[in-house]
């Protein structure tokens, strides 16, 4: 059994007090709640409110929503549909302000969640039954929480209205743009406290709460993406410092079951969604990526992976399948790079009992996966459960949602030593993550050029299918290169203006102070 937050009674007990605008996400204000609040326990209610943001439904959208469609966006793989939340238009470089989807469910859903955030950090020195110890815990996760918001809206958006206390619907129509250097600068202060006041294990013991090794994590982060390398390195290496017990690589040998519903206390999560197995708090990702033709539910594979994607995981000598000895064509998936198996299925494997076959389980949105040109005859096994599910629901999977693992540690730790010319300690940190893989290490001597590109090839590898690759590539400032020259299928990148996302106009409506992005 497993202790986790559970969201629905809390947004229900949250949302009452709010006015219509924070309901409808037009705008960040909100009302006044404070009179709800009277002990602890329902602000850990309201606290708890707040994660809804972050999951939301299949529909409705969220904050962090589908997030596995931003390989569709990238060089990895190709979304289905036109309509799928935006990502198509991401993809195509047709995203406008009007386009919807993921590109306003960032800036909605992430107003919404830091107006709560903001409310209930106001509202913490009014409640009498808390001590000074618990008052501080709870800040520190609110403040983890805002920190993630506004790190990933000005990532998107580039400059946005910074908002750190409750402020009026009037205040909130008046809202202009803050610089986003200030924006980050918020976020290291809020990421900062976090990092200093929690502790190891969650608040409450419950799974889905931020750590202090998550709250440093996402602070390493922070610095790598500003390009601030010493800072990067210092605060990542007090998170590999933590390594042991409660907190490390899987083996490799159980690399998939991090992502499959059987592992989810694994000491590699830092922080993860929380789903449970019914169709109230279920995640609907085996919805969008759930295996077509099997009677335990009706997947319909809303994704289909390059060949070039596949082709990248290397042989178990370390060398790429061009020119590995190795390799052999008539038995391509033998001798590779153990991610391959943990994080796609191929022709022949077993799910469930099932044996998977081309003609009746390789389908994309119902046609042969095989008809695709450029395309790999592989499924996602990544968040797809390796049980039955509740009453064949495919809305009703318990796979939690994992946001941040060690692996992402070590990973920025070498890129980030890497940039700071500390070579030894980039391939400390990245030959963890090979050998875990079943790779030799990388030599000695490897110039800081080439260990880039090393490390930059492992996170494609390592992250497939987890929504990281596109933005990547968009920090690395080669998404007008890569994007295009995909192999499924046309997708463009304008660098005078991708680079940035739109204001989506519902906001720019709402808020007559706010300028939109270039090019937009």
């Amino acid at each position: 059994m497993k202790s986790k937050i559970i969201y629905l009674a809390a947004l229900l007990a949250f949302s009452f007090g709010c006015d219509d605008d924070l309901i409808n996400k037009q705008d960040p204000g909100s009302g006044s709640v404070e009179a709800f609040f009277n002990n602890e326990a329902e602000l850990i209610m309201g606290i708890n409110g707040i994660y809804n943001a972050l999951q939301g439904d299949f529909w409705g959208g969220s904050f962090i929503h589908i997030q596995p469609e931003f390989d569709g966006a990238s060089d990895n793989a190709q979304t289905c549909c036109p309509w799928g939340w935006g990502f198509w238009q991401i993809a195509d470089g047709t995203l406008a302000p009007t386009t919807g989807g993921m590109a306003s469910f960032k800036w909605d859903f992430g107003y919404q969640g830091v107006s709560k955030v903001n409310q209930m950090l106001e509202i913490i020195p009014t409640i009498e039954d808390l001590t000074a110890e618990a008052a501080t815990k709870w800040e520190a996760e609110l403040k983890f929480l805002r920190g993630y918001f506004y790190f990933e809206m000005q990532f998107y958006y580039g400059d946005i209205p910074l908002i750190t206390k409750v402020i009026t619907t009037e205040e909130a129509s008046a809202l202009t743009r803050d610089p986003r250097a200030s924006v980050v600068t918020q976020v290291i202060e809020d990421l900062t406290f976090a990092g200093a006041n929690l502790e190891m294990t969650p608040n409450n013991s419950q799974l889905g709460r931020p750590t202090k090794q998550a709250a440093l994590a996402l602070l390493g982060k922070v610095y790598l993406y500003e390009e601030r390398w010493a800072e990067a390195q210092t605060t990542l290496e007090q998170v590999v410092a933590m390594e042991g017990a409660t907190l490390g690589l899987e083996p490799g040998a159980t690399y998939g079951s991090i992502f499959d519903g059987t592992n989810e206390a694994s000491k590699e999560i830092l922080w993860s969604l929380q789903s449970l197995d019914n169709a109230d708090e279920g995640t609907y990702v085996m919805t969008q990526y759930g295996i077509p033709g099997t009677a335990s539910f009706n997947g319909w594979n809303g994704m289909v992976y390059s060949q070039e994607l596949i082709d990248d995981f290397h042989m178990t000598d370390g060398q790429p399948i061009s020119t590995s000895p190795l390799y052999d064509a008539a038995d391509p998936y033998a001798n590779r790079d153990l991610r391959l198996a943990g994080s796609f299925y191929v022709p022949g494997d077993s799910w469930n009992g099932t044996v998977l076959t081309g003609e009746l389980n390789f389908l994309y949105n119902g046609d042969r996966i095989t008809a695709v040109p450029n395309a790999a005859e592989v499924l996602v096994r990544k968040w797809i459960q390796t049980y039955d599910l509740v009453g064949g629901n495919s809305n009703a999977s318990g796979v939690d949602y994992v946001v941040m693992r060690y692996a992402d540690v070590l990973l920025h730790h070498a890129e980030a030593a890497n940039e700071a010319g500390n070579t030894a300690a980039a391939l400390a940190s990245l030959n963890k993550i090979r050998n875990r893989a079943g790779l030799p290490d990388t030599p000695g001597g490897t110039s800081q050029a080439d260990l880039r590109d090393i490390i930059r090839h492992e996170r494609r590898v390592e992250f497939v299918m987890e929504g990281t690759r596109y933005q990547d590539l968009l920090r690395w400032r080669t998404a007008e290169t890569v994007i295009p020259s995909n192999t499924l299928g046309p997708k463009t990148f304008d660098a005078s203006k991708n680079y940035l996302w739109p204001i989506p106009q519902t906001a720019m409506d709402a808020n007559s102070g706010l300028v939109q992005n270039p090019g937009y």
